[in-house]
């Protein structure tokens, strides 16, 4: 469960352009009560760290995609340079790194937590984000809300349109469908398929196919998680306007590290 976008990482930000103004805002929001160093881990084409860099932080993005961050880094290029230099990226396995040093904020935006496949990669991974995380820093995850629907049915086999959008840049018309094409209940996997019909403006089309999985946690499972590692969950959220979680579509967990007295070791 890699989901490395080896395909598909040119799409990427269009995919997910009404980000911009949902989740950006609140993680500025927590980056200016932190007032210190940032890590974004699965930063991928620099969403969530260049608006950050652009706001006076520094921050250091992570990601194992190579794909991604060499478009990542094609942006750099082009930014201001004083913000270009706030900016230093690393590949890394989110569940096997070590960065050297600790943050007053890290940040693991938009399912990218759910790459990861089994309990010990997800606890591998918090495992190394709390050690790089600072006595006063706070960690935040966002998830997915999994719904009544996290059974067989889920996997459609149908395939959906997602949008249509018309590339200005390039002329491109951009047609994203997502089929469903299975669901592993017992290991809470989702495996959806996400195609891309491209059409130039010269006429030639061209179909892209990346296929994902997922794995879906609810809440319960993830406070389990972070109390094995010694983590505490400060504030949960069901959307990034800080609704309650029984309320909205997402799981965003808030979290500190415990003290060494309280910390429970599972």
């Amino acid at each position: 469960m890699k989901n490395l976008y080896l395909s598909t990482a040119q799409f990427y930000d269009i995919d997910n352009y009404h980000l911009w103004y949902h989740d950006t805002g609140f993680y500025l929001d927590y980056a200016r009560m932190q007032r210190g160093s940032i890590l974004e881990v699965a930063c991928g084409t620099g969403r969530v760290t260049i608006p950050l860099a652009e706001a006076g932080y520094e921050v250091v993005g992570l990601d194992l995609s190579l794909p991604m961050l060499s478009i990542f880094r094609r942006k750099l290029a082009s930014l201001d340079e004083r913000v270009a230099r706030r900016i230093r990226l690393e590949q890394a396995d989110m569940a096997d790194f070590d960065l050297g040093r600790r943050f007053d904020l890290i940040v693991v935006p938009f399912r990218a937590f759910q790459a990861l496949g089994s309990d010990e990669q997800a606890r591998s991974a918090l495992l190394c984000m709390k050690r790089h995380l600072s006595d006063r820093g706070l960690l935040i995850i966002d998830l997915f809300k999994p719904t009544w629907r996290m059974e067989e049915s889920w996997a459609s086999g149908e395939e959906a349109l997602d949008w249509v959008k018309t590339v200005e840049e390039t002329g491109e018309t951009v047609v994203r469908t997502e089929i469903r094409r299975k669901i592993d209940t017992a290991r809470q996997i989702i495996y959806p398929e996400i195609i891309y019909y491209v059409e130039k403006a010269s006429g030639e089309r061209k179909k892209i196919v990346e296929a994902l999985a997922l794995r879906y946690y609810y809440e319960y499972q993830m406070q389990v998680h972070l109390a094995c590692v010694g983590l505490e969950v400060v504030e949960t959220f069901g959307g990034y306007d800080r609704r309650s979680t029984e309320g909205g579509s997402e799981l965003i967990f808030v979290i500190k590290r415990l003290t060494e007295r309280m910390e429970v070791h599972g």
